[in-house]
């Protein structure tokens, strides 16, 4: 949905599937009460979830094990902090939830700054108490729990989203100066770091620009800091997988899906032809001599670009996985490395030290064409925001990046969100 609502893609899915994704295109009220409820549902849920532990983990005899103890508290209030924000994100300032509600108890909402300040405590605590062991040290069966490493990435990302979407540049006694601390410390620290092919972060890219399924980087490697892992098999939750593809089209190695975010041309055009990302990001049926046609399968707001990020593996004529809507074949990142060098990139600049920002955005930027030759000598807001747009399209972030970058004058969203093309009717509104 954060993509749809974003300049980087349509709403998309089928022409008889109600439109729902072409309202959230629009930012128009879906017209069923419920529509945003397993949001509200699972978040919330979480939440709950989250505090009955919280609430509970006294009974548990911890002796010799206080360790264990501490990581365990760190890794659920990680969990809370992020539960808040992804809700917070979506809703508004929600009410702070810090313990499990009665029945038929309801809380006001909470101040965006207590809200943001309770979130930070968490993750701060997760920072000071999660795993900590550097990428290469970690044991196998702790991959993906909420580190150390997470929780300060995660620092970094609220900070950059509360001070721009507020526009304020405190949070209670957290500061520009904390968030640059921890951003720091993972990229110094972590062990985390790019990995050499930005295709091969995902299966489809990595056959279609790599050459086979040989090339993928896999769901365990030095860019992930943090992932939401799922089954293989039978575990309906990963929307976007199922989501995405071509709609009920299998064409090698793109397999199906129902069709949602198209991407607009505008992105595809923003890339450098040089940069490896354009072509590992984005399907050109035209540029790659594929013929799709989306009026039979009922395409709506066809645009003639689909994602490739986390779509389905076809492999002769048939998807990956045995059954497409249920079954998933890759973790989702929240949380890559390179998104932590670009952040990186922002606190230095706006802290005054051009020549870390320029160290941080230049590697983000190597790695996209595979040379230093499109290095920059100095950098902007703006570069640097270009450049997360580049890196990080179809992955959820670019919406909330152009919110914060209003500075509380959501009179921008006007020209930055208002898309024309008149050989469609002007906006990919309907093109069966």
């Amino acid at each position: 949905m954060s993509e749809a609502s974003s300049d980087n893609c349509s709403g998309g899915a089928g022409t008889g599937d109600g439109g729902g994704y072409q309202r959230w295109d629009r930012h128009l009220q879906s017209p069923e009460a419920n529509a945003n409820q397993e949001i509200w549902r699972t978040y919330f849920g979480g939440l709950y979830r989250a505090n009955i532990y919280l609430e509970n983990e006294k009974f548990v005899n911890w002796t010799g094990k206080e360790t264990l103890q501490k990581q365990y508290l760190a890794e659920v209030r990680f969990l809370r902090a992020y539960f808040h924000y992804y809700l917070t994100q979506v809703f508004g300032e929600i009410p702070i939830i810090d313990h499990p509600l009665a029945p038929g108890e309801i809380p006001a909402r909470s101040s965006a700054e207590d809200l943001y300040k309770f979130i930070i405590e968490d993750l701060k605590y997760c920072a000071l108490n999660g795993l900590s062991a550097p990428y290469g040290q970690m044991e196998a069966a702790n991959w993906a729990r909420a580190t150390k490493w997470a929780a300060e990435a995660l620092l970094a990302r609220i900070y950059l989203f509360y001070s721009g979407y507020y526009n304020d540049a405190t949070i209670g006694d957290f500061t520009i100066d904390s968030a640059r601390y921890y951003i720091d410390d993972v990229i110094n620290n972590s062990g985390h770091d790019l990995v050499p092919e930005f295709a091969s972060l995902w299966k489809v890219p990595s056959i279609s620009e790599l050459g086979d399924l040989s090339q993928y980087a896999g769901e365990v490697n030095p860019e992930v800091v943090w992932s939401i892992r799922f089954e293989s098999t039978g575990n309906p939750s990963q929307w976007l997988q199922r989501m995405i593809g071509p709609r009920h089209t299998n064409i090698d190695p793109y397999g199906q899906g129902w069709g949602a975010i198209p991407v607009l041309p505008t992105l595809w055009n923003k890339y450098n032809n040089e940069d490896k990302r354009k072509t590992a990001t984005i399907l050109s049926w035209d540029d790659e001599g594929i013929v799709y046609n989306y009026v039979a399968q009922q395409q709506a707001q066809y645009t003639g670009y689909n994602a490739k990020k986390y779509d389905i593996v076809s492999i002769g004529g048939q998807t990956e996985v045995s059954d497409w809507q249920k079954d998933c074949s890759e973790d989702f990142i929240i949380i890559r490395f390179a998104d932590v060098l670009l952040m990186g990139a922002e606190l230095h600049l706006l802290t005054g030290d051009n020549s870390g920002a320029v160290s941080y955005f230049n590697r983000v930027r190597t790695r996209a064409f595979g040379n230093d030759s499109h290095n920059l000598s100095s950098v902007t807001i703006d570069d640097i925001m270009n450049e997360r747009q580049l890196e990080l399209a179809c992955e959820g972030l670019r919406y909330w990046d152009i919110l914060r970058s209003c500075k509380g004058d959501f009179s921008k969203l006007v020209s930055i969100l208002t898309y024309v093309d008149e050989s469609d009717g002007g906006d990919f509104s309907q093109t069966a």
